[in-house]
């Protein structure tokens, strides 16, 4: 399950929660009034926002949004693949 990490008044946390939705993956998220409540596991420098996948630690908006995006591409190659339907590129090339 992903873990996303925000402090209440975040102004970008909007962008990442709609895409978590948007994923339909399960996720949790957790509104901290600052960084000291986060669990002491987590390295001594981290910083909020921040998003945990499996054990992967990403901070930062522009980490964590890239790495979203990142996930609904594999997502949509995930899908695209789960028939037996013969998929063609632009050019008529078979993917």
């Amino acid at each position: 399950m992903i873990i996303f990490y925000k402090t209440k008044n975040c102004q970008s946390c909007r962008t990442i929660e709609d895409m978590l939705t948007e994923l339909c993956m399960p996720f949790k998220v957790m509104a901290l009034e600052d960084r000291d409540e986060l669990p002491k596991t987590l390295p001594a420098d981290a910083s909020l926002p921040l998003l945990i996948d499996e054990q992967k630690i990403l901070q930062g908006p522009t980490e964590i949004i890239n790495h979203l995006e990142e996930l609904g591409r594999l997502k949509e190659q995930w899908y695209k693949f789960q028939s037996d339907v013969c998929y063609c590129d632009e050019e008529g090339n078979v993917e």
